[in-house]
């Protein structure tokens, strides 16, 4: 019974990480594609205001760091709740291996 027990564990923590990763590296995407997109499209950016103010000083100085501020957001609450999944889990798994 213990062995089920550990893989039943093993197999939460491996979906845990593999969840994790996933959400890390798409988030790290999206934080690669605002950078770059503001860098390296800056002179055509300029053509297009907002507020009165070219795009791409516009990304520089404050849309980029909005959009950083979400990403850790996002990543705050997606972690949280997929850190309370996993507890709820590992909490089935233990209290079922304690009834037999």
């Amino acid at each position: 019974m213990p062995e089920k027990i550990e893989q039943q564990q093993s197999d939460a923590a491996r979906t845990y990480w593999q969840s994790t990763r996933r959400m890390t590296l798409w988030l790290l995407l999206v934080w690669f594609a605002v950078t770059f997109t503001a860098m390296f499209f800056a002179r055509p950016l300029s053509n297009y205001t907002l507020l009165g103010w070219p795009i791409s000083f516009f990304m520089a100085a404050q849309g980029s760091i909005l959009i950083y501020v979400a990403i850790i957001a996002i990543y705050a609450v997606r972690m949280h709740k997929l850190d309370q999944r996993y507890l709820h889990d590992q909490r089935q798994h233990n209290d079922s291996g304690h009834e037999h």
